[in-house]
């Protein structure tokens, strides 16, 4: 008999079909081992050794003493965790305390088929101890930043609706949020104008100055607009015809961050579905692993994916060059579908997928069509216009020549392009002044706030969602519709963190240290020197920032009313059960009085700084 230990117990039933009798699949049910809060701090680690100290979860013992049973019986053991750091240390994990270092073999797949499985089967590997290593560095150096950090926090603030953690990713994605909030605070709208030529209901024309006040030619001062608007008049005439050919730009396969930017749903629901779409619906996963930094495709699935389009469309519609790279995780693909002529329609009806399911699905498999396919082309027609011998007028048009990844949309094409000539006189219906002024920054959305935290380098693909959860569920951020938005509270936090930690609570640095965790995963950097001299440094930040933070008090809000059984003024307060905002007496608990309350506060000030 040969074990498999997946990570997931949905997994076990799809592959043991694929393996047959042959095999025993079980789960570990993720990590098998937590890391104690001992020693040094409460810390977890062996400083000599840089090494966490770990046990057995206490809910897994019963799941490690039947894995360990079914191990000794076994001729091998196959560990078939996700193929990224987070599985190769559970199934080094699950190495050491099955005790089965000398009958494992490590497996990896991007997906969940028969195909897939039988084919990491037959080619198995071991278990890779730089990413190990890599995985190790990152979870001490959370647990040493996110512990002393958050314990310095407790002290130097009083009175704090929820604990100030902080942690080494979280805090920047909360430095993000704030520092948006500052740039919309601080926005100072510039007033514009631009005029109009309505030619007919569907053909105008826009003014453009040669000597133009702002960079954008079409805008105009508001003080010069009037005047210009005042002098329109009377037919346009044409100087000069453009005519240009132009492609659309080619699409990436989609990597984590753009999916869930492009999903536009809460982070944790983007997760659990494309969860829930790998690991499929019993007979084999929809999507490959979705937790990635790589936009490559594998040859396989591209050979198959072009005779699928050129089969549907026609070869010329089947793209020759793949816009794609590798990320960090080189292992791993894009997000793909397992089998591109699953159509999202098609998928929908067989598995009875669900809303958000089926939104998923489908920008996972038109992403990966349009990657696959050749892109469209347009004709561009551009006029020049002028009234009245000296105002400058514009007009352009496009027309799909042809449709490309487009198709695949069933979009009718363009009529033709309306035509003028040199020399024309064009009439115009009328001539429109229109204000406008600049808008401010956008908030943060779950999705555009984990596209920055990547294009920035901070985070990983596997804790990108759970870091946006952390800056909600700690009520330093709050939503506002789907945006985010910082609280009071969470600018306290995070003006303290960067005033404290100026070095530290950085993007660059941030970055920096998750380049230094690639190059350890390559190989390439040992982890106890990056480790010992993060130590040396950040000890000696932590005594400065003790010495030199001032003490915050947070103050409840007054309700601006009094308590109807006591008369002490009513507070705004926090429930620790419910994590709702709710009204109370402020001489509870000798008062119990308590409301609902149906507008959020804002809740939080300085009361004093004292250091």
């Amino acid at each position: 008999m040969k074990l498999v230990i997946v990570e997931s117990p949905n997994k076990v039933k799809t592959i043991q079909k694929y393996l047959g009798k042959e095999y025993e699949v079980m789960s570990s049910v993720g990590h098998i081992v937590q890391m104690l809060a001992n020693g040094y701090e409460r810390l977890g680690i062996d400083f000599d050794k840089w090494e966490p100290f770990y046990k057995i979860e206490p809910g897994k013992k019963e799941i490690v003493e039947q894995l360990k049973k079914e191990a000794k019986k076994a001729e091998v053991v196959l560990i078939a965790t996700d193929p990224d750091r987070e599985g190769e240390a559970i199934g080094d994990n699950l190495v050491e305390y099955l005790d089965i270092k000398d009958k494992y073999k490590r497996i990896k797949y991007n997906e969940i088929t028969k195909e897939a499985i039988l084919n990491s089967i037959k080619n198995p590997t071991m278990i890779d101890e730089n990413l190990v290593k890599a995985q190790k560095s990152r979870r001490m150096l959370d647990r040493i930043i996110g512990f002393r950090l958050t314990k310095l926090m407790m002290k130097k603030m009083s009175n704090y609706p929820k604990k100030p953690t902080a942690g080494r990713v979280q805090s920047i994605a909360l430095k993000l949020v704030v520092d948006r909030e500052k740039e919309i605070r601080s926005f100072i709208p510039i007033q514009y104008s631009t005029i109009v030529a309505k030619i007919n209901n569907d053909v105008n024309a826009t003014f453009y100055s040669s000597n133009p006040d702002f960079e954008n030619k079409e805008w105009i001062s508001k003080e010069k607009a009037k005047k210009i608007f005042e002098d329109c008049k009377g037919p346009l005439e044409v100087l000069q015809v453009k005519l240009s050919q132009k492609k659309d730009p080619q699409i990436s396969p989609l990597k984590q961050s753009i999916l869930y930017k492009k999903a536009d749903l809460p982070s944790k629901v983007v997760q659990s579905v494309t969860q829930k779409l790998y690991e499929g619906f019993g007979d084999g996963g929809l999507i490959s692993y979705p937790r990635t930094d790589s936009t490559r495709l594998s040859e396989n699935f591209l050979i198959k994916s072009r005779e699928y389009i050129s089969k549907k469309y026609g070869s010329k519609y089947v793209s020759s060059n793949i816009k794609g790279f590798s990320g960090d995780q080189d292992a791993h693909e894009a997000i793909r579908p397992t089998d591109i002529s699953l159509t999202p329609d098609d998928a929908k009806q067989k598995y009875n997928l669900s809303n958000s399911e089926f939104k998923i699905y489908s920008i996972i498999w038109n992403s990966t069509m349009k990657a696959i396919m050749n892109v469209p082309s347009r004709e561009i027609l551009r006029y020049e216009l002028k009234n009245n011998q000296h105002h400058n007028f514009k007009m352009s048009f496009s027309k799909i020549v042809f449709d490309g990844y487009l198709v695949i949309e069933n979009k009718e094409l363009q009529n033709e392009l309306p035509k003028y000539n040199v020399g024309d006189l064009i009439e115009v219906e009328k001539y429109e002044l229109l204000d406008h002024e600049t808008k401010p920054p956008a908030r943060y959305t779950d999705g555009s706030l984990i596209e920055k935290l990547d294009d920035i380098k901070v985070g990983r693909p596997s804790t990108f969602a759970t870091t946006v959860e952390k800056i909600l569920d700690r009520k330093f951020v709050e939503k506002e519709g789907n945006s985010l938005k910082a609280t009071e509270f969470g600018e306290i936090v995070i003006e303290k963190l960067i005033n404290g930690f100026p070095n530290e609570i950085t993007e660059g640095y941030t970055a920096k240290v998750e380049e230094d965790l690639d190059l350890i995963a390559k190989g390439k950097k040992d982890y106890k020197d990056l480790m010992q001299s993060f130590w040396d440094r950040f000890n000696t930040s932590i005594k400065t920032a003790e010495l030199t933070l001032e003490k915050v008090v947070l103050i409840d809000r007054f309700v601006g009313k009094k308590c109807p059984n006591c008369s002490s003024e009513l507070v705004y307060k926090t429930s620790k059960k419910t994590k709702e905002d709710f009204i109370s007496c402020s001489s509870w608990p000798n008062c119990t009085y308590s409301s609902s309350i149906k507008q959020k506060p804002k809740r939080f000030g300085f009361l004093n700084r004292q250091k």
